[in-house]
């Protein structure tokens, strides 16, 4: 029994090391979430407890039943992970999966309805902005936890939020591991896309400006290639400098058209914009990161698949099984468009 205990308190430990680096989630073990007790010698298993844990500072000592989501892709994870029932109320921008669209509304994770979640009195609200101090303090002496999980810049972030999550509903034994299994097909695209020719590339986003290289999209579309725009930060990377650094292929946001880039001054003037070389991408995908972005993962593995025929092939099979629909090589990105219809 013993030599039991001691291979748990070694995972549980193992996992503490693991998190520990990360500065989205922060494991605070207490006596009853896998801390060898004591009296180890006379204990057994039922001892330990996979609560409280703490995540960013906040710490949860007990499973969560009732949660509220003011964050839209943050309501998508829920759900994906099975804990769509524990959901209470959502924020009014909430739209996706059509079960929670009945839920109640507490406006927006920017400025939330305090006093109707208070009425709603959730276990936990799940927000990527910060609840400002004195709103928080309310919640909180009415026993209501606030989790804050700022939106990821990275695919290592984006990972840790599914593990937050899994560590939240699920408790520090089970949750880490529930978390890796519903990243896990995204991960596999992710994996995919090593074989995946690469090419110079700028993403245009829904505000016309390029996304720097410290961006959740340059993150995401650097799988298939070189951001020119690498060295910027946030979106602020000056246009003009893209005509002394060319890219090889320009995506852009569905909010605009190939015809719009072709008469802008400056965009309209790479060389990709005039030789048709422009892929066109929902932005929801990065605005709401989610289970749904392996239909853009999947898209950009098969239009960036080496050239050969063979291997060419081979992920048009890949694509034509994961969607369940024929795929042909003439397949390109406006198809992304119908796929992500909400």
């Amino acid at each position: 029994m013993r030599k039991n205990i001691i291979m748990l308190f070694t995972a549980v430990l193992a996992a503490v090391m693991l998190f520990s680096g990360c500065e989205q989630i922060v494991l605070v073990p207490g006596k009853s979430s896998g801390s060898m007790p004591p009296d180890s010698e006379n204990s057994d298993s039922s001892s330990l407890s996979p609560y409280p844990v703490v995540l960013n500072g906040t710490e949860i000592t007990e499973p969560i039943n009732t949660v509220i989501s003011l964050t839209p892709a943050y309501t998508e994870i829920i759900c994906e992970m099975g804990y769509k029932d524990k959901l209470i109320a959502v924020s009014d921008y909430c739209d996706y999966p059509e079960e929670i669209t009945n839920l109640p509304r507490v406006a927006s994770s920017a400025d939330p309805d305090i006093d109707k979640i208070a009425e709603l009195a959730p276990d936990l609200v799940i927000t990527a902005t910060p609840i400002v101090s004195k709103d928080r303090i309310v919640l909180e002496a009415d026993g209501i936890k606030v989790l804050t999980i700022s939106a990821p810049k990275t695919l290592e972030e984006f990972e840790s939020i599914y593990k937050l999550f899994g560590l939240a509903f699920d408790g520090l034994f089970d949750g880490e591991q529930k978390g890796e299994k519903a990243f896990s097909d995204i991960k596999k695209l992710i994996d995919t896309s090593k074989n995946t020719d690469k090419k110079k590339f700028i993403y245009i986003t829904a505000a016309f400006s390029p996304a720097g290289g410290d961006t959740f999209e340059s993150a995401v579309l650097s799988l298939y290639g070189e951001n020119c725009a690498q060295s910027g930060s946030g979106y602020d990377y000056p246009p003009e400098k893209l005509l002394e650094n060319q890219p090889e292929v320009v995506f852009i946001s569905t909010e605009f058209t190939k015809e719009q880039l072709e008469n802008d001054d400056i965009y309209g003037q790479l060389d990709a914009v005039q030789l048709g070389r422009v892929v066109e991408i929902d932005n929801r995908y990065f605005e709401r990161p989610s289970e749904r972005i392996t239909e853009l993962l999947k898209m950009l593995n098969f239009e960036f698949a080496p050239n050969d025929k063979e291997t060419q092939s081979s992920a048009g099979e890949q694509a034509s099984d994961d969607t369940g629909e024929s795929t042909d090589d003439e397949s390109g990105a406006d198809d992304t468009e119908s796929t992500n219809e909400q």
